[in-house]
């Protein structure tokens, strides 16, 4: 299983979920089955991830759903 960053904002807050799925819908599955008033997801593997600041990036998502 591959390493997943699962970006979601649900009622309460958004947030970053580390994850270990087949593939980007099952890491959102599994947020989900936490989660499950998701309005807002993006999935990006952690290989994709190195050298960068997850809280920041993070806070850009949240920025850039306006």
């Amino acid at each position: 299983m591959a390493a997943f960053s699962v970006f979601f904002c649900d009622q309460e807050r958004c947030s970053i979920q580390p994850v270990r799925a087949m593939d980007p819908d099952h890491a959102i599955a599994q947020v989900r089955s936490s989660h499950p008033d998701l309005r807002r997801v993006a999935v990006v593997p952690d290989e994709l991830l190195k050298g960068v600041d997850p809280l920041q990036l993070l806070e850009e998502w949240i920025q850039a759903r306006g």
